[in-house]
């Protein structure tokens, strides 16, 4: 992919927002967003970054009126030169669908559990759906027209997601973190398909993305903010080369980059003070965590076998963190349940420490010893449930320590993921998406695992928060020892984190190596086809006047 026309519009407007603010009566005096003004042409990406709670979602779901009733919104929107009054939801009702469509970040919730994936689209066009399928990324659709959410993976349920939006065939695409879920293959297949049916059917697109590399390649403008305002906007390729404003160098300085490397991202506020006593240093060359020749397979509801794991042979050692890539459905979150009982092996062991799991025993101190960090921390969370209760759960379960020693631990656990003490008696539903994974973190260490599971851990996070979980996990690597599985469609983020990367392609581990070498010289033909695919900003960014980052 390459950058989008940067050339000056000179057609009318497609829509525009002037104005625009959204205030919630229940919430504090701040707005979630205020005065945002932007115009978005035909054919036209426009990108939105910002941190997270920074307005940007607000500010999409503003235009299509799906806000709450205790939303109070002012300003007007105008489309194709019909001026709507945004403080009346019910003034814009109409353009959902055929003008505005969108997007929403998390699949799950966005489809219908109860339905299947023709159900879906059956209800937005009576056309074949398998071409509008297949143009949202989706292999071999027939064989999944039957099947529910619940069934599909992630990804999966993403490009069904997306799928329903094009279906309408709408003016205005509204993508809220679409490919999120996605690995950098698929995400470069669906970017460049959105990109070309921009082009070809003059459909505008507001981009909503964490990913600085897929504004710079996808975009033609981008509009950047913070606080629920508009701090910079402009062409990509200005903003992004040469910021102007400090919180546009602070998120370009949070990024990964090559020489970075093992080294904290942004501000290295990495001082872990610890109540828990760190073990003993043990040679990195020590397995810990081991994978032996393990297959696992799934009947599918049409009743075939479906091979999700092939012989896999694969060792965590010791105090390292290692990669796990490889494309949606490849097998990378079924092999890494299978260490802790979430998915059996038709084949094969899983051993710790040298020693064979068997779930069915149920031994606690397998449960304690492995944790697992999930994608999803809203629906990791129990949303009627204090974070401090969640934290200390695992202790009462495992009857560890006094009902004061148990707080005690879980509080300091979440002051370690840097989680003010003003959130710790709050619910998951008033927390910003880092700051509940920062809980999960917190939850799954508090038992002191000697391996943690990271399964797209910061997939979800805008690139300042990602840092800042991305500094945790090396502080804490060192501070406890801990070993790492950290599965991600990140490479980026790979290959800043991690000492060894294992690649998985249709169940198979097809190559494994160190970070460095695996980068510089890949063997395999699909390493190379995942790392080709990676979006990347250009080599020089004007950051150096940046201060350092600051995280909530």
């Amino acid at each position: 992919m390459t950058n989008g026309c940067h050339s000056t519009q000179v057609a009318a407007p497609l829509l525009s927002m002037r104005g625009g603010g959204v205030h919630f009566s229940q919430s504090s005096a701040v707005p979630a967003c205020e005065n945002i003004s932007f115009d978005l042409h035909p054919g036209e990406i426009l990108g939105i970054v910002g941190e997270s709670g920074s307005g940007k979602s607000v500010t999409c779901r503003a235009l299509m009126g799906m806000l709450p009733q205790s939303a109070t919104i002012s300003g007007f929107m105008i489309f194709e030169g019909q001026t709507l009054d945004l403080s009346n939801q019910r003034a814009t009702a109409h353009l959902r669908g055929p003008s505005l469509s969108m997007i929403f970040q998390d699949p799950m919730s966005a489809l219908d559990p109860l339905m299947t994936v023709r159900g879906h689209l059956a209800l937005r066009t009576k056309s074949d759906p398998v071409p509008i399928l297949q143009q949202a990324g989706l292999a071999e659709p027939e064989q999944l027209m039957d099947s529910f959410a619940h069934q599909l993976s992630g990804g999966q349920c993403q490009r069904v997601a997306i799928a329903c939006a094009l279906a309408h065939n709408p003016k205005v695409l509204i993508a809220d973190e679409p490919t999120t879920a996605l690995d950098v293959t698929v995400q470069a297949g669906i970017l460049e398909q959105l990109k070309r049916l921009a082009s070809e059917r003059g459909m505008a697109i507001i981009l909503v993305t964490h990913d600085l590399g897929v504004v710079y390649q996808l975009c033609d403008r981008v509009l950047v903010m913070q606080l629920g305002r508009v701090v910079e906007q402009g062409f990509v390729q200005t903003v992004l080369t040469a910021p102007q404003h400090m919180y546009t160098k602070q998120m370009l300085a949070a990024l990964p980059q090559p020489s970075s490397r093992g080294h904290r991202l942004g501000l290295s506020d990495s001082n872990v003070n610890s109540q828990i006593a760190a073990p003993a240093r043990i040679s990195a060359n020590e397995p810990i965590l081991s994978f032996d020749n393990v297959s696992v397979q799934y009947r599918r509801a049409n009743g075939e076998i479906f091979n999700a794991v092939q012989g896999v042979n694969l060792q965590l050692r010791r105090g390292e963190i290692l990669g796990l890539v490889g494309e949606s459905g490849s097998g990378k979150s079924t092999l890494a349940k299978t260490a802790v009982g979430l998915a059996t092996p038709s084949q094969g062991n899983v051993a710790l420490n040298g020693e064979a799991l068997n779930w069915a025993d149920a031994k606690m101190a397998w449960r304690r010893d492995v944790q697992y960090i999930f994608q999803d921390p809203r629906g990791a969370l129990d949303p009627s449930a204090r974070i401090l209760r969640q934290v200390r759960q695992p202790l009462d379960i495992h009857r560890v320590g006094s009902n004061v020693e148990r707080d005690e631990r879980a509080g300091a656990l979440l002051a370690e993921t840097r989680l003010d003490e003003s959130l710790f008696q709050r619910k998951p539903g008033s927390l910003s998406g880092g700051q509940r994974q920062r809980a999960t973190i917190a939850r799954a260490l508090v038992l002191q695992p000697k391996v943690l599971i990271c399964d797209e851990s910061v997939s979800a996070l805008d690139a300042t928060i990602q840092a800042r979980v991305l500094n945790l996990l090396m502080d804490l690597r060192e501070k406890f020892g801990v070993s790492i599985l950290f599965i991600s469609h990140d490479l980026s983020v790979i290959h800043q984190v991690c000492d060894r990367v294992a690649v998985m392609q249709h169940g198979e581990l097809v190559e494994q190596n160190q970070t460095e070498r695996l980068f510089k010289n890949p063997s395999h033909p699909y390493t190379q086809t995942l790392l080709s695919a990676v979006p990347v900003l250009p080599a020089k960014v004007e950051t150096r006047a940046a201060a350092p980052v600051v995280f909530a």
